[in-house]
């Protein structure tokens, strides 16, 4: 009979084993290059970041580079805050960048996911703030129109795609015009500026208690963070895309239409509908962002608005390099967001020594710009990988 020692070793062995064992397996997956590929384009970003604060202000380099790399631990209120204050940031973020990784794997590209994020929005504010008759259920009614009006956003240059072959980057790039300014001239026409805009501020006034979405445990887990149940819902809607993406006949159907419209047409999958679904779940998925967005309780409960002014919404734009950073694949779409994130945070704590707001966008944009390449990355390094593997094969058969 073993002795405990023994069975303790017998247990780490086969546990290591299998950890080998799955580890090997995974570098054997795209997902193993796409690993490599982000994690050398981030390295690079990094570095050209560091060379970047070196050369503008080399006397409190130093201290810059610390607070860059420290990310959340700046928080003045700890590092436990920081988490969820990085948490509440990322996840508007997490969903532009899933509208644009759905759309790219089914072979589009969605450059209009501020505009379905923007709309999407809007009709969740104004379900907000004039939907007190639908008491509880005011926030899930606001989501849902939200989601809504994302999904008949999203159609419209999946629409023109599909009919009349008008490419989706020009469309969806209009209709983020578009939607900013049909929301704005929605939103300062007689009807609607008395009710829902506050005259002070020019911004939408703060939703009501009932639709703000809840908390739940977050609040007393990360105390004044903002962090509220929405970060839950854009892992499940994460989860949701990868699964029907990659384990459903629909999500088949999708892909290979963005691989080969015509051959999939030929083998019987309806290519025009494909092509309008593809972007009117995008489009959904930006428009749940910003339902969540407006409609969150954020810190201290004070909620938040939207300014109506005529600039597009950069949170669209920056599902772009996360959604390329994790080559589009939903899952990775909430790490490397969250990276983002920790390096925003990181270059606002630097501000504070000294570097104004430009060097910091210029960081971050120099890590965002090499990150757009992990798809070249990924591509080198599955080459170099089946170089080795040529290699090593060649060899044993010249020991032979």
């Amino acid at each position: 009979m073993k002795t405990i020692k023994e069975k303790i070793s017998s247990f780490w062995t086969a546990f290591a084993n299998k950890v080998t064992h799955m580890w090997m397996k995974f570098r054997q997956t795209d997902g193993y290059n796409t690993l490599m590929g982000s994690l050398f384009a981030i390295t690079v970003g990094l570095i050209l970041g560091i060379i970047i604060i070196i050369l503008v202000n080399p006397s409190k380099a130093d201290v810059g580079i610390l607070r860059l790399l420290k990310g959340f631990f700046n928080h003045p209120r700890g590092a436990w805050i920081g988490i969820g204050q990085l948490l509440y940031r990322s996840t508007p973020i997490i969903f532009t960048g899933l509208a644009v990784a759905f759309a790219f794997k089914t072979g589009l590209f969605n450059i209009g996911a501020s505009g379905q994020y923007t709309v999407g929005l809007f009709v969740a504010s104004l379900i907000g703030i004039l939907g007190d008759s639908l008491g509880n259920m005011q926030w899930i009614v606001a989501v849902l129109g939200g989601m809504a009006a994302g999904f008949v956003w999203g159609a419209i240059p999946g629409i023109f795609k599909a009919f009349f072959n008008v490419h989706e980057v020009i469309t969806s790039i209009m209709f983020n015009y578009i939607g900013m300014y049909l929301v704005n001239g929605l939103l300062n026409s007689n009807f609607l500026r008395t009710k829902v805009i506050n005259g002070t501020t020019n911004r939408t006034l703060v939703v009501d208690q009932a639709a703000k979405t809840p908390y739940g445990p977050f609040n007393a887990i990360f105390p004044n963070s903002g962090m509220d149940i929405s970060f839950l819902i854009a892992i499940g809607v994460a989860i949701v895309l990868f699964l029907v993406l990659n384990k459903t006949v629909f999500g088949r159907e999708l892909k290979s239409v963005g691989l080969n419209r015509s051959a999939a047409k030929y083998a019987g999958v309806n290519e025009k509908r494909s092509l309008v679904l593809s972007m009117a779940i995008a489009g959904m998925v930006a428009g749940l962002g910003g339902a969540l967005f407006i409609l969150a309780p954020s810190v201290r409960n004070l909620g938040n608005a939207y300014a109506v002014e005529n600039t597009i919404l950069t949170t669209g734009f920056k599902g772009i390099p996360v959604a390329l950073l994790a080559n589009s694949n939903p899952l990775g779409v909430i790490l490397s967001t969250m990276f983002v994130e920790y390096i925003s945070l990181g270059g606002m704590s630097m501000q504070s020594v000294g570097f104004v707001s430009e060097i910091v966008d210029i960081i971050i944009g120099v890590i965002l710009y090499f990150s757009a390449f992990a798809l070249i990355m990924t591509q080198y390094f599955g080459k170099f990988k089946d170089y080795l593997a040529k290699k090593k094969a060649l060899r044993k058969e010249s020991d032979v």
